[in-house]
Formats: structure tokens, sequence, C-alpha cells
């Protein structure tokens, strides 16, 4: 038995009805409470009749009523104002501060015993999900219902990174949102790369040669660290002579080359290429890419990731090798995952900040036009009969995995609680 178990019957008025506590009063639950998830006790404002006499205020739930005292409740002002503890074992008697006895609900046996069953059989579940059986028979509409809350609860988290950049670019929002994107280019292997490359040439230098691709590639290939006196081509050579110029002119310092990885990403999704493409991106831009943000619909946003690496890179994937002739445009893949992890968990935190519901509601509306990513995680389930068409969806059911299946909060879940109710 644990707490979680006793606080979801309570929460979901799933006790029998003729409730006694334990000094004989009969109890009856007009409004079970907010949970809360926070310091203090479990549920706020409740509203109780015991006896002739009807009471507001909070309630606490313990396995055994001797953890009011392990917990140092006693001495904790917020826990004063409760007007019942409900406990699955009354093992010691718990009194007010005032030394009036606390009015106590034993549950024991209160509830029927399916529901426990079904809830340790979740709980015991080895396979990758612990409803996984239950899911097979269908709940799709469970989850439609839910896949917006749990999308926005993963862009909340998100915020919360975001907002941590944007402190250290000094609320600077195109700075931060520079930085981001960035991140977002290098794909989940070189994210930081990218970051930090983005870092070490601030937007306002970028702006001053948006209008010159050459200059913009010397620029970022020569922080990047990629190019120097070994390169033997004539492009990188040039590239490398116009770097020292603007490296000397800024006081620039590179970042290690070996930063970079390359192993085990397609030839395409190479850091080089993918920084020749960020080039052009922010050249197509004029390196206002926050305008992507407020006033940009959806087409828009995806004709401005229609990008493409320079043409050297038709013929090469790294410096000085020669490879078949292959425009360097950049995949639809690509875009999709630029859409769902940089654009739309900015456009969210900005919205946020700037308390600006429709810019939150457009960062959603975003997720549901971008075709849902596939992995091994979202194959598994796509077989369970859960939609994953569409970002919104397999987003949603990325935060259900880490977020609740794989911490076993079936008891918070939508569809999980559809499964144990009786």
């Amino acid at each position: 038995m644990n707490e979680e178990f006793l606080s979801y019957v309570w929460k979901s008025r799933l006790l029998r009805q003729d409730l006694t506590t334990e000094s004989g009063d009969v109890l009856v639950v007009l409004h079970p409470g907010e949970q809360n998830s926070d310091g203090g006790p479990d549920f706020f404002n409740a509203r109780l009749r015991i006896g002739d006499t009807v009471w507001a205020g909070n309630v606490e739930i313990h396995v055994r009523a001797s953890q009011w005292y392990k917990h140092g409740h006693h001495i904790d002002h917020a826990y004063d104002s409760a007007i019942l503890h409900v406990v699955y074992e009354a093992d010691i008697p718990v009194h007010h501060p005032d030394g009036s006895p606390m009015q106590t609900l034993v549950v024991k046996d209160g509830y029927p015993g399916s529901i426990y069953d079904r809830y340790r059989q979740l709980m015991l579940n080895q396979q990758w999900i612990p409803c996984y059986n239950q899911l097979l028979a269908g709940a799709g509409f469970d989850f439609e219902l839910w896949a917006p809350g749990l999308a926005v609860e993963r862009l909340v988290l998100k915020a919360d990174n975001i907002r941590q950049l944007w402190y250290k670019c000094l609320n600077d929002w195109e700075e931060a949102f520079y930085q981001h994107m960035a991140s977002s280019f290098g794909l989940k292997i070189n994210s930081l790369p990218f970051e930090l490359l983005a870092k070490s040439l601030p937007l306002k230098i970028v702006r001053k040669h948006c209008d010159n691709r050459f200059q913009l590639e010397a620029l970022f290939f020569g922080q990047s660290g990629l190019i120097g006196n070994w390169c033997r081509d004539e492009y990188p050579a040039a590239l490398l002579q116009e770097y020292l110029f603007l490296q000397k002119k800024y006081n620039l310092l590179q970042i290690p080359a070996g930063t970079w990885k390359f192993l085990r990403l397609r030839p395409v999704n190479f850091p080089t290429v993918r920084i020749s493409q960020w080039v052009d991106f922010l050249g197509s831009t004029h390196a206002r890419i926050f305008d992507l943000l407020e006033g940009s619909s959806y087409h828009e946003v995806m004709e401005s990731l229609n990008i493409c690496a320079s043409g050297y890179w038709d013929t090469h994937y790294v410096f000085d090798k020669p490879a078949s002739f292959r425009k360097k445009t950049i995949g639809k893949g690509s875009v999709d995952l630029l859409v769902i992890n940089g654009i739309v968990p900015f456009l969210f935190f900005y919205g946020l900040e700037k308390d600006l519901p429709l810019l939150r509601e457009k960062s959603l509306c975003f997720l549901e036009q971008v075709r849902g990513e596939y992995n091994s995680e979202i194959s598994n389930w796509a077989a369970t009969g859960l939609p994953t068409g569409n970002a919104l969806q397999t987003q949603s059911l990325l935060h259900l995995k880490k977020f609740y299946c794989d911490k076993r909060r079936c008891l918070e879940c939508r569809i999980g609680m559809v499964h144990l109710a009786p």
C-alpha cells in the first residue's frame, strides 16, 4: 500500500458511502479538495460534513497515522488547518497542536478490492509500458482528449530550459532564438557544438555579413575549427583567408574542431553540410529569424526552411574529399524536426513570457500540421493502436512514456485511470 494509491481513491471518490471517522462521527465527502503536488497538505479546500457540521479545510493522507509525527507535521503550521487525516491504518492517535484529537478516517477495506488488484498488476507489469495489454484493447479516444494537455506539459518543460538560455542572453529575445535555433540545426548529436558555434559568433556580427554568403561561410566554418592550413581545395583555402581577416577584425575565438561528431551520421547530416545550410537560412532571412515567431503562418515558416548548402557541397560532404553530385537541400524530416524542436518550443516560451495565449495556441497548431516523427518508441506506440500521424500526437506520446509510464504514474494518467475504474 502507498500514499499515491490512497490519494487516487480519495480524489476519485471511490470510497464507499457509509463512512465513519474513528470518533464515530458520520462523514460525508462534499468535495475531496484540490490535490497539491508541492509542500503542505495533500488536498486543499476540501468540504466535508462530519456529524452535523460542515467543515472546509485541508486533508492529509498517510498509510499509517504515525507518519503524521514521523513527517514532522505536528510542528509545521501548514498542517494546522487540516480537518481530516485519511489513513490506511490508525496505529496511533493524532492530535492538533492544541491537544484536541484529529478527525481520522481509516479507509482499509473501504473501496472495491478489484481496484487495488488492477493497480498492483500495473505496477508489477514488466512490459515496456505498464498498461500495454489494456491499451491493445483500445484507448485512442482517451488519448486524443488528453494529447493537447500532454503536449503543453512537454512544452512547459522545454520552456524552462529556454528560459535559462534567455537569461544568459540578458533577456535578448533575438540572440536567444538565434542560439536556440542553432542548437536545433545540429540535430541531437551535434546540438551542443552548434550552440557553442552560435555563442562564439554573436548575432550582431552575423547581421553585418548576412548579404554576403561567402563571408558568412568563412565566419561559421572558421569558428567551427573545421578549416585550417591543411585544406587543399581552393574553396576552403579561400574561406580560411577570409576568416583570418574577419577573426582579427572581431577578435574571435574558435571552438575546438574535436567537438563535432561525424560517426553514425548519414553524410547529408554531416556538420559541414549542416553549417552551410545554416548559413543559407541566416542569409535568406537576412538574419531576422525572430520575425518567424510573431507574424508568420505555418506555410511561411516552412518556406523559410527551404534551404540548401552552397555549390561546393554539391560534390562534397567534407572538405577536400570529392563525392558524386547531389544538391544538399535540407530534407523534409530535418525540416519537421526544426519546427518541432526549434520553432515551436521557442514560440510557446515567447507566448508564455509575454502572456499571449494566441501564440501558445499557434505553437500547438504548428505541431498538428507537422508529420509525426518516427522512431522505435513511436513504433511501439503505433502497435497499440494509438494515433501517431502528427507531431502533437507523437510529442505527447514521448512525454507520456518518459514522465508517466516510466515513472509508474498510472494513477495520474487518464488512460491508466480508465483501466483502474471499477
